[in-house]
């Protein structure tokens, strides 16, 4: 073991870092061949995981200010990615649908996803969907337990 702690952690986060940049060097790539910021590629994927979305839903997702998704979809909507159609529960609001190119960008991210992911499945004799879900709930758990509590500096900030 070179310059390791003795149960391993370091490996873990070692492989864990390596997934993230990897992750990040493959939805830059992605995103790049769309023709796409990367917040877009991930709001034209929330749109297609839901159906539809509204604008500030797809702000919330990905964390951006309303003036800064009004942007972004004008963009993805001048792309002829995604269209705008009016909310009928909401006369002020819009829906936000995919079009047929940003159902074609989000199908090869799905494509591309889901052979490498199981290739990666093969080689682990089927035990990658466990390990992912238990993954994702580890994730979450350490998410609510980091979020600052209410009348904390943190949360104030």
């Amino acid at each position: 073991m070179t310059g390791q702690d003795e149960d391993g952690a370091t490996d873990l986060m070692a492989a864990f870092d390596a997934v993230v940049r990897a992750n990040a060097s493959l939805v830059g790539q992605l995103s790049a061949r769309a023709g796409v910021h990367e917040s877009g590629l991930r709001a034209l994927v929330l749109v297609s995981d839901t159906g539809y979305s509204t604008p500030t839903e797809v702000a919330g997702f990905l964390g951006l200010t309303s003036g800064a998704v009004t942007n972004l979809i004008d963009r993805l909507t001048s792309a002829g990615l995604l269209e705008r159609t009016p909310n009928p529960n909401d006369r002020r609001g819009s829906l936000l649908r995919l079009r047929p190119a940003g159902e074609e960008v989000v199908g090869d991210y799905r494509r591309r996803y889901v052979a490498m992911l199981r290739a990666v499945d093969t080689r682990h004799r089927g035990d990658l969907h466990a390990v992912l879900n238990d993954l994702a709930t580890g994730l979450y758990e350490q998410a609510a337990t980091a979020a600052p509590t209410p009348g904390s500096d943190e949360a104030s900030r």
